[in-house]
């Protein structure tokens, strides 16, 4: 609504009275009087109002977002470095220990595992105390404690606990079957810093199968179709993947068949092939190499390229080491180079790439391959984990 003006006139009203004065004179004599020369009107002044400039709002410079940094794993203990390796901050085991409220006569009678996840800007790290529930910690990148939560997990489900691009929401899938025979179902829920826990979904699983979290990415939270019945999670071969809507829990198909899921994410989907160990499926377009074997994928942060790991382990015969080789797959043209020697460990930004060399260390390069700088040296004991954005 625009603001009105009003101008408000205010009329003077002269009102002069016509007296009539009569006065009662002893003697005196009349007197003539005398002309009065004509007043000469005197002009009056109107003031001119001064416009006052609006002032301009002050431009808020727009932050500079703080450089990525690595996080580096060493068992248990986590340590964050620079692109060029300088430390930053570390967590020990005695650092670990202190956060969770666990004395070390503790950790060495009862066991201390903890396991981490890297998500956006943030440092995950689970506890397990007891086998229904598992404490959950949140550091930022400075490595201060932004918040935790406990999680009631059935260990019988061999579910795993996933974070989401944030890293401040996780979830998990609970197997329900009362027992062994029939249809395992169960539902999957999602947890957080301040945030009650809420199911997102119901599962039913076919005979023989169970459903299991997999992945968080910024296309939603992944389920996988396994066997049930097994040792975990790692020794089984999805048998379908799917994709949930973490707000409204819709679901959606990815892979099925002999496709097995790799990656979805930035309206990306990779998929390996169970009956061609060659072959990866890049938004359903086949990209295959005779004498290699996928050993993994990495879509980068816009969704412009696929860094595929290869492996030909003919290349190990007599005692020799296996080859290892990136594929850098460009999504829009469909083209691809091997780029010779490397073993892609994830995205640092939109054109560089995190990737072990033949001897183990991890540098950072640039789409075709060019080294930038060292992370992390083979004999430093170290090896990456992922990145603080």
């Amino acid at each position: 609504m625009q603001p009105r003006n009003q101008n408000h006139r205010h009329g003077l009203i002269a009102i002069l009275p016509l007296a009539l004065l009569l006065a009662a004179c002893a003697a005196a004599p009349a007197t003539t009087p005398t002309p009065t020369a004509a007043a000469t009107p005197t002009a009056t002044a109107t003031a001119t109002p001064t416009l006052v400039a609006t002032p301009s709002p002050t431009a808020v410079p727009t932050p500079v977002p703080e450089p990525p940094l690595a996080v580096l794993a060493e068992g248990q203990e986590l340590k964050v470095v620079t692109t060029q390796g300088v430390e930053q901050w570390s967590l020990s085991n005695a650092a670990l220990e202190k956060i969770f409220g666990v004395s070390a006569s503790q950790a060495q009678t009862q066991g201390f595992g903890i396991n981490s996840e890297i998500a956006g800007s943030h440092i995950i790290l689970f506890y397990s105390p007891t086998s229904t529930a598992t404490k959950v910690v949140v550091l930022s990148r400075a490595g201060n404690v932004v918040g935790n939560a406990t999680v009631s997990l059935d260990p019988q489900s061999f579910s795993q606990i996933e974070v989401s691009p944030s890293g401040t929401q996780w979830a998990w899938a609970v197997d329900q079957t009362p027992n062994a025979t029939g249809n395992h179902h169960g539902v999957v829920e999602v947890g957080g810093l301040s945030e009650a826990v809420r199911t997102v979904y119901h599962w039913v699983a076919p005979v023989g199968f169970t459903e299991t979290v997999a992945a968080w990415t910024n296309t939603g939270i992944i389920m996988f179709r396994v066997q049930s019945g097994g040792c975990g999670v790692g020794f089984h071969p999805d048998f379908a993947s799917f994709v949930i809507n973490p707000t409204t829990g819709s679901l959606s198909d990815l892979f099925s068949g002999n496709e097995n899921y790799l990656g979805a994410s930035s309206g990306v989907t990779v998929a390996s092939l169970g009956n061609d160990d060659h072959s990866v499926l890049i938004d359903g377009v086949k990209y295959s190499e005779s004498r290699s074997s996928i050993d993994g994928a990495y879509i980068s942060p816009d969704g412009a390229h696929v860094a595929v790991s290869r492996i030909n382990l003919s290349g190990g015969c007599g005692g020799s080491a296996p080859k290892l080789s990136v594929e850098m797959v460009t999504v829009a043209n469909q083209s691809h180079v091997d780029l010779a020697n490397l073993t892609a460990l994830g995205w640092w930004n939109d054109t560089q790439y995190v990737a072990n060399t033949s001897d183990g260390s991890a540098w950072l390069f640039t789409l075709a391959g060019k080294p930038v700088s060292e992370i992390c040296p083979e004999s430093s004991g170290w090896g990456y984990s992922g990145e603080l954005s």
